[in-house]
């Protein structure tokens, strides 16, 4: 596994194993429309079951820890990382459906 970005403390070893190892609610099973206060999140590089090296995007939410390995969703999710910076912030998950009729999910800074 290989950390690539986040604001956690990548010395608390607790905080690595939550964010990389715990259980957590899949992004795709989460209500389109949500509004999600980001607390910490980190991206990081693991191999999956076939060998592959896959990123997979965490955050926590309150009590809530969230990840997925869709890309889109990622891209997004650290376009408003970058844009926010140290400043606190929030996501709406959005998401639809591909002209193939396949389901997917995004997110956009909440500006509410």
């Amino acid at each position: 596994m290989n950390i690539l970005m986040g604001n956690i403390d990548m010395k608390d070893k607790k905080a690595v194993y939550r964010m990389t190892k715990s259980e957590s609610t899949q992004v795709k099973d989460l209500e389109r429309g949500l509004s999600m206060p980001v607390d910490k999140w980190c991206l990081y590089e693991e191999e999956n079951s076939k060998g592959e090296l896959q990123q997979v995007l965490s955050f926590t939410s309150g009590q809530q820890k969230v990840s997925t390995i869709s890309k889109t969703f990622v891209r997004s999710f650290l376009e408003c990382a970058e844009l926010m910076g140290e400043e606190p912030f929030s996501v709406v998950i959005t998401g639809g459906e591909t002209k193939s009729g396949r389901p997917y999910v995004n997110c956009e800074l909440d500006c509410d």
